[in-house]
């Protein structure tokens, strides 16, 4: 007798639903995979940058790394956004005209506390580091960015957020 034969036999009144369960058990993991565009979700960022080539260079990464970009022209219009698309990362140029970056980053980290703040600035030293995480950002990106620095910190930041969601959750589960 096969496999299939006995899976789907059912050998008296005890044994009735089971040959249903197991088909239904089978034909799961015989199922063809899923396009990877439906399993694998693309990831929001918001990005108020004011270079043409750090626009490039953020739009090059977005694709690679299935990251969904999208630019936006106001610090108030990144704030709505990233509470719209749920965004993990907001991407801020310290030389946007303007806008104080540090109203800026403070304003967006208490906004959307799970979103992770990241200055981009043409310097980065410890006491910018230092007044950014006083202010609820995350990290410091350096101009003119480069595509692997860019990566990196966009998937930390995305790790990070997921972390400390799940963190919350396993909280109130306990509460």
């Amino acid at each position: 007798m096969s496999l299939d034969s006995k899976l789907s036999s059912s050998h008296g009144p005890s044994d009735a639903g089971v040959g249903h369960v197991w088909q239904v058990i089978r034909s799961f993991f015989s199922a063809p995979p899923l396009p990877r565009t439906e399993v694998w979700s693309r990831v929001p960022v918001v990005a108020l940058v004011v270079s043409g080539l750090d626009r490039g260079v953020l739009k090059i990464v977005a694709e690679q790394e299935s990251f969904e970009l999208h630019m936006v022209e106001s610090i108030e219009q990144a704030g709505r956004l990233a509470e719209l698309v749920i965004a993990p990362v907001i991407l801020v140029d310290r030389d946007w005209p303007g806008v104080d970056w540090k109203e800026a980053v403070g304003n967006l980290s208490v906004a959307s506390q799970s979103t992770c703040v990241v200055l981009i600035s043409g310097v980065s030293d410890d006491y910018l580091r230092r007044e950014l995480t006083r202010r609820g950002g995350y990290e410091v990106l350096t101009k003119p960015l480069r595509a692997e620095n860019v990566a990196r910190i966009l998937k930390l930041a995305r790790s990070y957020r997921s972390s400390t969601l799940q963190a919350a959750t396993s909280i109130d589960r306990r509460t």
